[in-house]
């Protein structure tokens, strides 16, 4: 992980969950708050923001199943499993209940955690990825019709064998882009190249294929099937984009209160899709007021 200012208390290690062996990185003490990362990337995302929660709260940060330093198995990766990787993640580490905070395809694994387990989130923070409630409208029918064709990326990782090779071999262009070509900030060249490097493994490339295959790409066309209308969310929730972001209409992002009575959006200036790295200090900021933890 990134070290940063404050992160002397940083302590890293293994957790075995249901067989799986999870890296996970800790700090502080106090309210329990477990970050979920994003792809291409791992727990170290979170660590600017680490380095400023654990002054008042215990932040646990894991890499999930396939990324960072967790076993990266040949199966696991759909959504049943890894809502069980989380669950199971809390029941090992003695947490009964906390305030969860995802970035990217994790949140999407943090709203099914809500719905399922609504005991065990006190307040659910979803970056980069709307609540899965999104009525579609001609505007916003428009907007994803322009926005398609730079989603190519998906399908291509998605493909069994192709996704796997262009993101593990040789210049490893496609993990390069993937990093680069979403930042408003620039991404810490020593982040990149860590998560580059990880990618090199045949068996954590395979996996990103099979997460986009099981997981993102299932994930996104459920919610525009409108497969989670009826399923309400109660979790306390803030959605958290990037005011740079332009895949989908600021407007579109909302929801009724009929499906997620307590939630909120909004939007952050000076961050786009990688927002936790963009602009960590007023993710940060705006993390700690929603989760009510007390200022340094």
């Amino acid at each position: 992980m990134n070290e940063q200012a404050g992160a002397s208390a940083v302590r890293g290690h293994m957790v075995m969950v249901a067989g799986l062996k999870v890296h996970v990185v800790e700090a502080g003490s106090g309210t329990p708050v477990l970050l979920l990362h994003g792809f291409p990337q791992s727990s170290r995302e979170y660590a600017a923001v680490m380095a400023h929660l654990s002054h008042t709260a215990r932040v646990i940060a894991p890499d999930l199943r396939g990324a960072g330093q967790t076993d990266a198995p040949a199966e696991g990766y759909d959504l049943d499993t890894l809502v069980a990787d989380v669950v199971g993640l809390l029941d090992a580490l003695g947490l009964n209940r906390v305030a969860l905070v995802a970035h990217d395809w994790s949140a999407l694994i943090g709203f099914e955690v809500c719905l399922r387990h609504p005991d065990r989130v006190s307040r659910y923070a979803a970056i980069a990825v709307p609540a899965p409630y999104i009525r579609m409208t001609p505007t916003l029918a428009g907007a994803m019709m322009r926005a398609m064709p730079h989603l190519w990326f998906q399908w291509v990782i998605a493909t069994p064998g192709l996704g796997p090779r262009l993101l593990s071999r040789g210049r490893q262009r496609l993990a390069y882009w993937l990093l680069r070509s979403f930042e408003v900030q620039p991404m810490r060249d020593d982040d990149v190249e860590a998560y580059v490097a990880a990618l090199r493994d045949p068996a954590r490339a395979r996996a990103a294929s099979k997460l986009y295959r099981r997981v993102i790409l299932p994930g996104f066309m459920n919610i525009l099937r409108g497969t989670y209308r009826g399923r309400v969310l109660r979790t306390p929730t803030l959605v958290l984009f990037g005011a740079d972001d332009g895949l989908l209409p600021h407007d579109a992002l909302g929801v009724s209160p009929q499906d997620a009575p307590d939630l909120t959006v909004e939007f952050v200036p000076g961050g786009g899709h990688f927002l936790v790295d963009d602009n960590p200090a007023e993710v940060t900021r705006r993390l700690r007021a929603f989760m009510e933890l007390p200022a340094r």
